[in-house]
């Protein structure tokens, strides 16, 4: 662009463009860090019911009410879910579509581990997954933290252990931790946190589960929350779930109802995600011989168009509120707001720095 009296080129030099950043934010609806508040539709009974809960952060008659995320319940060989006249089986499907999601090289006898390096597999699962517009890109490791019980001494509060490990597994290129004991306030400072080694891979029960941040998904394993809540090692949830042949248990629900804590009547769900930016900084030079008239109609007598200020003519002054970014044709294309205005006199040169995120 032409420099003018108008409009001062960019130097080569002035301009630092495409440079990526990660932020990090609340995950939940209206900007919420934590989620307290609970609710499934009564109608997902009788549709999307057999496969999976989706749960909103307001009541049903809340036209505003948006899915914060979903739960289900998969097992390798169907059970717990009713047969179709096909021979498939909801839960069935479950497992094998987050199977094949999750489990890198997956192939028809692959089966979830608790941990990964655990020699044992599992065939039941419960999937707690976020709603794609809530995480965007990816869940912050290490960020979240999710309470599940009835109380004291039933509640457990889980997260994973990205804060103990720089080592995460990577399956189908992505990241993969395991799901522990521990919480944001207090993270585990060992991997795994909280429970002994051998209690850790234990064949009989395994860990709590695995958490997948680029795919907003948390794994839970079912043999881990069906043990009682008071056993001396590895305690879970009680949580009872049913593997009957062609019945609908309705084991999805169970966990839904260990969201709500007792004696609380209120659950906690707290998350972050991850996004990662590009920027563009331009640094718009104002040197002292540019810039220091206005086309303000307050500059000017509007009948004598002599200045209000009569000092101006010798020591012109005024105030940059705003900056303009331009192509080559002069097409404004971005416009950038002072915090507060700033004076600009023949005394005075200003660097000013603006940042477009995209």
């Amino acid at each position: 662009m032409a420099e003018n009296d108008f409009f001062t080129e960019l130097a080569g030099t002035d301009k630092r463009t495409n440079i990526p950043s990660t932020i990090s934010s609340p995950v939940w609806s209206g900007g919420a860090t934590t989620l307290t508040s609970f609710y499934t539709g009564s109608a997902q009974s009788g549709s999307s019911g057999d496969y999976y809960y989706d749960v909103f952060d307001k009541v049903g008659t809340d036209t505003t009410r948006e899915v914060q995320f979903a739960i289900a319940y998969g097992h390798f060989d169907g059970s717990g879910s009713l047969s179709t006249s096909a021979g498939n089986n909801p839960s069935k499907a479950i497992y094998r579509q987050f199977r094949n999601i999750c489990i890198r090289n997956a192939n028809s006898d692959s089966k979830f581990e608790f941990p990964e390096n655990n020699t044992n597999v599992f065939k039941d699962i419960y999937v707690i997954n976020v709603n794609r517009a809530r995480y965007r890109e990816r869940l912050d490791p290490g960020n979240w933290e999710l309470h599940l019980g009835t109380g004291d001494p039933g509640l457990i509060k889980l997260i994973d252990d990205s804060g103990a490990t720089s080592n995460s597994s990577v399956n189908a290129s992505q990241r993969v931790f395991n799901v522990i004991s521990g919480s944001i306030a207090n993270p585990p400072a060992v991997s795994p946190a909280g429970e002994a080694a051998s209690d850790f891979a234990s064949s009989a029960h395994g860990s709590y589960g695995l958490f997948y941040p680029e795919l907003g998904l948390i794994i839970l394993n079912a043999t881990r929350l069906d043990r009682a809540v008071d056993a001396v090692t590895a305690p879970g949830l009680a949580l009872g779930t049913v593997e009957s042949t062609g019945t609908n248990d309705d084991n999805s629900m169970k966990l839904y109802n260990k969201l709500i804590i007792a004696g609380q009547g209120s659950g906690y769900f707290q998350a972050r995600r991850e996004e990662q930016i590009k920027s563009s900084h331009f640094f718009c030079r104002v040197e002292s011989d540019k810039y220091n008239w206005s086309q303000n109609p307050t500059y000017f007598d509007s009948t004598t168009t002599e200045l209000t200020n009569t000092t101006f003519i010798q020591d012109p002054k005024a105030y940059i509120t705003t900056v303009g970014l331009y192509n080559n044709n002069n097409e404004l294309l971005a416009v950038a707001k002072l915090s507060q205005p700033l004076l600009k006199s023949r005394d005075r040169e200003a660097v000013i720095k603006v940042r477009l995120d995209f």
